[in-house]
């Protein structure tokens, strides 16, 4: 794949964004495929930035298919269970996220709950809220003392 220019890809799926009317497009599987064709369209893009482009409306998508349970949903391969996203399931992500609460705590049960309710609430695999236990952490560089 050749270098992405991530701002022009920025500003294309933000033109694309801008670009929507509500009254035709109005809902967000419309909305999805128009902006779709729009970053298809704008000759400012490589292949593989359009490529980039679109893999970052998809993600966009799977998340508000989710938020707002619309779409056509498919049979998850591995829990079988009949799920929105199609490039990850909602409900392994989340049963991965409770079959490891007991694995991890931070010491505190409300910040263990907290950190647990956002975990089961999450939309995307790549937003997950996670407890890193300060030994993991790599040089930590103080602010004040």
């Amino acid at each position: 794949m050749s270098d992405i220019r991530n701002e022009l890809v920025k500003a294309a799926i933000n033109r694309a964004i801008t670009s929507i009317d509500f009254n035709i497009y109005d809902d967000i599987h419309k909305i999805h495929e128009f902006k779709k064709q729009i970053i298809l369209a704008d000759k400012s893009l490589t292949s593989d930035e359009k490529t980039y482009a679109i893999k970052d409306l998809n993600k966009t998508y799977d998340k508000n298919k989710i938020k707002y349970n619309s779409g056509t949903k498919r049979v998850c391969e591995n829990c079988n269970k009949e799920c929105l996203a199609t490039l990850y399931c909602e409900y392994c992500v989340q049963n991965y996220l409770k079959a490891n609460f007991s694995n991890w705590t931070s010491g505190n049960n409300d910040i263990d709950n907290l950190i647990q309710k956002c975990q089961i609430e999450t939309l995307k695999p790549d937003t997950i809220i996670e407890w890193i236990p300060y030994n993991n952490l790599q040089n930590i560089e103080y602010l004040t003392k």
